[in-house]
């Protein structure tokens, strides 16, 4: 009986930090699309013609076009990632009802957020770093990719332990009160 009762205080612990995560994720997700949209109405304040053209001769035109470029991409990350967390948004709704949906949804959104840093992010902090300290560039943005890769690679460990797994197979087998 009392293995029984600890099993229940164990499995209840396990549905509180998942649902404490669903509603991180939310809260993340809803921020980080309020930014996304502040960026995007933002955007032509930031448009590399208008910016470099009020620099004028104080910027040679190798460094100005690395900044235009680098403007450019910073742009349709922004894009990206205002629709990411959009999907973001409503998978965490699916992993807070427990819908096995919103698990998949949660998992591939932060498989995808990894993989993105190797992709788009690095090669902007790989340009950011060469304007700054040529000789260590590369290093520098394979540092910075790895931790920015970190917290999306930690969410996809969270959610494939087997007491979180769990949750989203059994729907009979709900808690009362959690």
């Amino acid at each position: 009986m009392e293995a029984s009762a600890g099993e229940d205080q164990t499995l209840r612990r396990w549905r509180i930090t998942v649902t404490v995560a669903a509603w991180l994720l939310i809260a993340q997700s809803a921020l980080a699309i309020l930014s996304g949209l502040a960026g995007i109405m933002l955007a032509p304040l930031a448009d590399p013609g208008v910016m470099l053209g009020q620099l004028g001769p104080y910027v040679d035109r190798s460094s100005a076009a690395a900044f235009g470029t680098l403007m450019r991409q910073a742009a349709l990350l922004n894009r990206i990632q205002t629709v990411g967390s959009l999907v973001l948004l409503a998978g965490s709704i699916g992993l807070l009802l427990r819908k096995k949906w919103g698990w998949y949804t949660v998992i591939v959104v932060h498989v995808a957020a990894a993989a993105a840093v190797f992709i788009w992010m690095m090669p902007m902090f790989e340009n950011l770093y060469r304007a700054l300290d040529p000789r260590s560039a590369g290093t520098m943005a394979l540092a910075m990719s790895v931790l920015a890769a970190l917290a999306p690679a930690v969410v996809v460990a969270f959610l494939l332990l087997r007491p979180v797994v769990s949750q989203f197979q059994e729907q009979g087998s709900r808690i009362p009160g959690v």
